[in-house]
């Protein structure tokens, strides 16, 4: 569909007028104030009117019909660029997205919810952005306990091994440390034998949920891996390793994840299994099953049922 652009002047103005309000010489705009058909741009007039951009060109907004309204002068000076909340004629409007343009809709809330709207979180407009920079401010020594999984991969045969990961941890931060371009990686039966390092790190897990949560991805990876992803070649060995720290504010926590932390420094071959720290297994259920110490153990566990079925895919291939 073509989308119909056209110049802000007065020939503009009276076809999009006739086009809004029909044969009527004077009407009210969206906040509620008059114009009149022969006013258009006159400032000196109550009825002055103009044609504003309701998604501001400053946004992205295009000059086409459906992203232009007449309005009082007043209005348009009130309204300006602000987005997606502003107030007009002592009320307050909201620019929202209905299918492929953008509605002026009017707001009408109670007072605790716009107590609620006006703490949330609009970058564009400064007194919301500072309000949030001065919250973080304040927590700069809150403790932290910093989650990361190490995920190291030898012979990658195929991508879709990569992305799957990253999808399963997508709600994490992904890096690839001392990733080099296939290129640097020598080839054993045409699959990259070099070792591949995926991190992800989750720096903010204040509940034991959260380290039990990303345990449970890791058992997943590793069910996947064992049962699948190493029977059809698609890797020659893995290893996944999780740990947790624990830092008293976040400069230690910066110093400590510049060099990548301590699973980092890890070398030697890979074991095809999952190790999990110490803080790992004193705040899961894997306490039940292994010993508390300052060193990653193995936790080669997996989700029985889901590896049966794997199996059988593998099988049927």
């Amino acid at each position: 569909m073509t989308t119909k652009t056209m110049d802000l002047n007065h020939e503009t103005a009276m076809r999009l007028w006739i086009k809004s309000f029909g044969k009527e010489t004077k009407v009210k705009d969206f906040s509620g104030r008059e114009i009149a058909k022969g006013a258009y741009g006159d400032r000196n007039s109550q009825y002055g009117w103009n044609v504003d951009h309701i998604l501001p060109q400053s946004k992205g907004g295009t000059t086409a019909d459906h992203n232009l309204v007449c309005c009082n002068i007043k209005t348009n000076d009130e309204k300006a660029d602000k987005f997606p909340c502003f107030y007009a004629n002592g009320k307050k409007f909201e620019i929202v997205r209905v299918q492929n343009h953008y509605e002026i809709k009017s707001v009408v809330k109670t007072p605790q919810q716009e107590k609620q709207a006006d703490n949330e979180l609009n970058f564009y407009d400064s007194a919301s952005g500072l309000r949030f920079f001065k919250k973080l401010k304040g927590i700069q020594n809150k403790k932290r306990f910093v989650g990361s999984v190490l995920i190291r991969v030898e012979g990658l045969q195929n991508n879709a091994v990569v992305d799957f990961i990253e999808e399963l941890f997508s709600e994490e931060n992904i890096s690839y440390p001392d990733f080099k371009p296939y290129g640097g990686y020598g080839l054993i039966n045409n699959c990259l034998s070099s070792e591949l390092r995926i991190l992800i790190t989750n720096y903010d897990m204040p509940q034991k949920d959260d380290i039990s949560e990303l345990l449970n991805r890791c058992i997943l990876l590793n069910t996947y891996f064992s049962a699948y992803f190493r029977p059809l070649d698609y890797v020659l060995s893995y290893e996944i390793d999780f740990s947790v720290m624990y830092f008293d504010d976040k400069s230690k926590m910066y110093d400590y994840m510049k060099n990548g932390g301590e699973l980092a420094q890890i070398k030697g071959g890979l074991d095809n299994t999952l190790y999990i720290s110490d803080l790992v297994i004193i705040n899961t259920e894997a306490k039940e099953k292994l010993s508390e110490t300052g060193k990653l153990q193995q936790y080669d566990y997996i989700y029985s049922q889901l590896s049966k079925n794997l199996k059988k895919e593998v099988e049927g291939r």
